[in-house]
């Protein structure tokens, strides 16, 4: 007896149909996204992550200039406390007492340890070249603001009465009173844009700098085309600026 096999041929009622494939292309594109599409997707998201991180370097720097100057603004407050213990007069290129000479804006600042100033916190500016980091240790003199732990210029050898507007404490320069744009480099920490200045009446402010490529300087109030901190020139004599030790 013969077994009858199974047709196993479709029928051509199982076959999709032209019209049917046409739809379930259609419908693919629907859910899937072209190569244009998404290129275009992926340029806006790198666009919008750019923008983000733009705005956060931004923010993320003016909080730390912000924070510098708090700190160079207690240090003017130590400097106004010794004035008053000393007929107004700030500190000078030799110790009023022990007349000891001091060499550079570490040594003025570590004469104010601890008796006008407390900590050495408030020296330091994380990525300086001149100074980024103090060991707090100041109970000995010799520990006190060694080389490498102070970021401030300090304008030597005026008093209270001198004009308020003067600059009396910067962040330190290039060597030469002005600031570059490499934020590695010694006078670049603002990377050429902007410098902190406390002046003789007490007020604290970022000076926009003026100047071309890495001969930036801080403008003198009156005169922008002079440098406030060629100090010589319209200061007088016995005044100085003094750079940080590194």
């Amino acid at each position: 007896m013969k077994t009858t096999q199974p047709n196993r041929t479709p029928s051509r009622s199982s076959q999709p149909s032209p019209r049917g494939l046409r739809v379930r292309r259609r419908a693919d594109r629907e859910r899937g996204f072209t190569l244009i599409e998404l290129l275009t997707v992926i340029t806006i998201i790198t666009i919008l992550a750019s923008v983000s991180y733009t705005g956060v370097k931004g923010a993320l720097y003016m909080a730390k200039m912000n924070a510098a100057m708090q700190n160079a603004k207690q240090i003017g407050n130590g400097l106004r406390a010794w004035a008053a213990d000393y007929d107004g007069i700030f500190p000078g290129e030799m110790h009023p007492v022990t007349e000891e000479e001091f060499s550079s804006a570490n040594d003025v600042f570590a004469a104010l340890l601890p008796s006008y100033i407390d900590t050495e916190r408030v020296f330091p500016v994380a990525g300086c070249a001149w100074g980024s980091r103090a060991d707090g240790r100041f109970e000995e003199e010799s520990d006190r603001l060694k080389a490498g732990e102070n970021h401030w210029a300090y304008v030597a050898g005026l008093t209270t009465t001198s004009m308020s507007d003067w600059p009396l404490i910067v962040d330190g320069t290039n060597g030469s009173g002005q600031y570059v744009s490499q934020p590695n480099e010694k006078g670049g920490v603002w990377e050429g844009k902007k410098a902190i200045v406390i002046r003789v009446g007490g007020s604290a402010e970022t000076v926009p700098l003026l100047g071309e490529n890495d001969e930036r300087y801080i403008p003198r109030i009156g005169y922008p085309e002079e440098n406030a901190l060629d100090v010589s020139s319209y200061m007088g004599k016995g005044v100085t600026l003094m750079e940080p030790e590194d």
